[in-house]
């Protein structure tokens, strides 16, 4: 007589990352969710990363991904006081850090408000950065670098106008394989207007330039920019000014080579001060997220979509705290779980995440931390791989020091199903 058995085995699979120096009890931060949490949407954190960590303040991360070799390039600015650094590090996909290096350093100037973006046509980033001249007058200068910071091209300019050019954002563009670099010019007249350069892959020449929205005696701040694969074409949103306490969040859809640009999008127009958009693209779309709400101390992130043509959906409301304030708000996109949103909940300077869909007019699960361990976290900047797991880089402060850069990653579950097996004897 043949007796029949039935193994079952649990697969259960992770990644190991390594344990890195943290602060005691870090490592040990809960995994919690927000208030009335749906737990089992709650995303995987992974342990702490300490990026980097010396006496001056760091300041203003960037991150990309690097599809080719599962890496991570985070940038950011080494503060010593009359010089700021433009520094750089290398994480791998399983949370190990790699090489770091110096990307630009000039002593009593600043480099400062770094951004990157990766083509893997070169297995290069482009790093921009802001370089004060002087007090009153700050240029957009730029540096091609090497997958692993071996090679770096020597500096070159993207705009050396008078006056100020400041706080840039790139994107990269996978059709041409080229950048998209936008910006803000602050005028000595008040005028502030948002200008975008395209700059070739392959060798960092410059290509056409293009002033994409000014008008005189406005003002408009802080752009942000995203590449559509589909449509071969670029949204470029940005804070128009009305007031010191009005302002709105406008856009416009722009062509690959800068030729054709829409007429101004209003994403947002009301009487409260919406401010410090930030972008991603998704499948044929695009989202939006930006501080919203009537006061200082009531800050809300609010998000819309747009689709490749311009055309805006409802509005997505991602974290409204009642008489509490939610900013910096940064975002992008990962195949798995879509939107990944992440801010800076200033009540006690943690910061949190939440996902919102493609093609969805809401958001998917309740938010959670990424980070509420004691101290001061700050300017959260993200990169998703195709898989889904994100990189979260951010300034942290505990309790006494300095700001430094560390990192977490947050992963999507996996569902693995019980493997059933047979053996007959």
């Amino acid at each position: 007589m043949k007796k029949a058995r039935w193994f079952t085995l649990a697969l259960a699979l992770g990644l190991l990352v390594p344990l890195l120096a943290v602060p005691e009890g870090k490592l040990a931060q809960p995994v919690s969710a927000g208030r009335n949490a749906a737990v089992m949407q709650a995303p995987l954190l992974g342990p702490f990363i300490e990026i980097w960590n010396d006496t001056p303040d760091n300041y203003n991360p960037a991150v990309a991904y690097n599809s080719l070799r599962d890496q991570y390039l985070a940038v950011w600015e080494n503060d010593r006081g009359a010089t700021r650094d433009i520094y750089a590090r290398r994480v791998a996909g399983d949370g190990t850090l790699l090489s770091w290096f110096s990307v630009v350093s000039a002593s009593n100037k600043w480099n400062w408000l770094p951004a990157v973006a990766y083509s893997p046509v070169q297995d290069e980033y482009l790093i921009v950065y802001a370089y004060n001249v002087s007090s009153t007058d700050y240029d957009l200068w730029a540096r091609r670098v090497k997958w692993d910071g071996s090679w770096m091209s020597a500096e070159f300019p993207i705009n050396q106008d008078a006056d100020k050019q400041w706080y840039p954002a790139v994107a990269y563009n996978s059709t041409n394989d080229e950048y998209l670099v936008v910006y803000e010019n602050y005028w000595a007249g008040g005028l502030r207007d948002i200008a975008a350069q395209r700059v070739k892959a392959s060798d960092g020449s410059l290509l056409s330039w293009a002033n994409i929205a000014t008008a005189p005696g406005q003002v408009r701040r802080l752009p942000d920019v995203a590449y559509n694969a589909a449509r071969n074409e670029y949204l470029i949103a940005y804070t128009y000014q009305h007031s010191p306490t009005d302002g709105d969040i406008y856009g416009k859809v722009a062509s690959a080579n800068l030729g054709t640009l829409s007429s101004e999008i209003h994403l947002v127009d009301n009487t409260f001060n919406q401010d410090t958009v930030a972008l991603a693209a998704g499948p044929g779309e695009y989202l939006a997220v930006w501080e919203d709400g009537p006061s200082l101390t009531h800050r809300t992130i609010y998000g819309r979509r747009v689709s490749g043509a311009g055309t805006l959906h409802p509005f997505v409301p991602i974290i409204d705290l009642s008489g509490e304030a939610c900013v910096e708000p940064d975002l992008a996109y990962g195949t798995v779980y879509g939107y990944l949103v992440s801010w800076r909940w200033a009540g006690g300077d943690h910061v949190n995440g939440r996902f919102v869909k493609p093609g969805q007019d809401s958001t998917w699960g309740d938010w959670f931390n990424i980070d509420s361990y004691v101290g001061s976290h700050r300017s959260p900047a993200l990169a998703c791989a195709p898989s889904g797991d994100c990189l979260v880089v951010e300034e942290s402060k505990y309790v006494a020091g300095d700001y430094d850069i560390w990192g977490r990653f947050v992963k999507p579950y996996r569902v693995y199903l019980p493997l059933v097996l047979r053996n007959f004897q």
